[in-house]
């Protein structure tokens, strides 16, 4: 009966112990901290400083980092254009290839995205309406990663008709409110909708989905998945270009795409993916930026310190301001878009990018190859215009006067 006792008294302070472990290592840290404040009381009095004094020096050794920082983007504002020789079309496409390189290393490019062929498309769901038909693909593009979207014909033309592609890269915005029957329209008959004046001119258009809110309408889950996307070494911007890029290579293999005749349209943030991804893929031979393109160093600076935080990459604010991206795309047709009201970017940096834009396109013997569209309105589109442009440098004969 002793033993037994004994063992069960062992048993309990081993538990204590135990449970009590957090109680003891506070009770050390509290004693360890009143043996310091005795072991000061009455030393020997050491040297002050006036408070102001330290403060100051902080203040000057920020002001100090912040100039050199913009002597480096000073320095490098206009490398971009400067590094693309447009003396003939061969210059141009050796020295963009190599800064195309760079740009990848900026965005934190992924480092898989081209050990793995593509594809195939998985076929989600298909539907029709007066309109058009609607084909939810999923293509495997990253391990893990799908390239999630609509690829939506017109209604009227045959089947397996050859036509001409519109990538349609929608703006940021919150999660879609449903209707009562809790449903959303897929497009608008408006000039600001990205797919219908595309659909009306006889072009296949693809809808990629990108990521602008989380579960619950959560709309920070962007900027989460921005520093998350730092850490492991790449740029969420950076992945969801590769989607784009890589679900083309599974597109423009279908016998009903003609993959001669691609265009990439992007309105807000998605004008920012419109510029980058035909910047880096030349496979897209006509691009539109609406409600972006920028004094993209201004626009920054005034979103500082968290605002737009996806675009904060490597050499944003330096090399890859947005007139130098835009030298990547020459000399394939640009049209921006920008409005005199727009609330996000201001039409004076709108003016001024398109101007050095411009500007590549004239060095390279091409000035009406780049147009800049300037019209009364907010943070808005006009995709009929955009669509007629396409129309234009496609020889489609739909095209109108813009």
């Amino acid at each position: 009966m002793n033993n037994r006792r004994w063992f069960l008294v062992a048993l309990g302070l081993l538990v204590w112990s135990f449970y009590a472990r957090p109680v003891y290592e506070l009770a050390w840290v509290a004693a360890s901290r009143l043996a310091e404040k005795v072991s000061m009381h009455g030393a020997a009095q050491v040297y002050e400083r006036p408070r102001q004094g330290i403060v100051d020096r902080a203040f000057e050794q920020g002001d100090e980092i912040d100039a050199y920082l913009a002597g480096l983007r000073a320095a490098a504002t206009h490398e971009g254009t400067a590094a693309v020789d447009f003396s003939d079309p061969a210059a141009i496409a050796r020295t963009s290839d190599a800064l195309r390189a760079r740009l990848r290393d900026s965005l934190r490019y992924p480092r898989d995205a081209d050990r793995t062929p593509a594809g195939p498309a998985e076929e989600v769901s298909s539907t029709e309406d007066e309109i058009a038909r609607y084909l939810e693909l999923s293509i495997p593009v990253l391990p893990g990663i799908h390239s999630v979207g609509l690829l939506v014909r017109p209604k009227g033309v045959a089947p397996g008709m050859r036509l001409p592609l519109v990538i349609a890269a929608p703006g940021r915005a919150p999660a879609p409110v449903a209707a009562a029957n809790g449903r959303v329209p897929v497009i608008r008959r408006s000039v600001r909708d990205l797919a219908w004046h595309a659909l009306e001119h006889g072009y296949a258009v693809w809808m990629p989905s990108y990521v602008f809110y989380g579960r619950g309408g959560d709309d920070d889950f962007r900027d989460r998945l921005t520093v998350r996307a730092w850490q492991s070494g790449t740029s969420l911007p950076a992945i969801e270009i590769a989607k784009t890029i890589r679900s083309l290579d599974v597109l423009l293999q279908r016998a009903d795409i003609d993959p001669e005749r691609v265009a990439m349209m992007g309105f807000s943030y998605g004008g920012f993916y419109a510029l980058n991804t035909a910047a880096l893929d030349p496979r897209i031979r006509a691009v539109a930026i609406m409600g972006y393109f920028n004094d993209r160093l201004r626009v920054l600076e005034a979103a500082e310190p968290y605002g737009f935080l996806d675009w904060r990459f490597a050499d944003s604010t330096a090399l890859w301001l947005d007139p130098n991206v835009a030298a990547l795309v020459v000399p394939r047709p640009m049209l921006v878009q920008s409005t005199t009201l727009d609330q996000l970017f201001p039409i004076d940096g709108a003016r001024r990018a398109a101007q050095q834009a411009q500007e590549a396109y004239r060095k390279a013997g091409i000035p009406t190859r780049f147009s800049f569209q300037e019209f009364v309105g907010r943070h808005e589109p006009d995709a009929q215009r955009a669509v007629r442009f396409f129309d234009e440098q496609f020889g489609i004969r739909q095209a109108q006067p813009p």
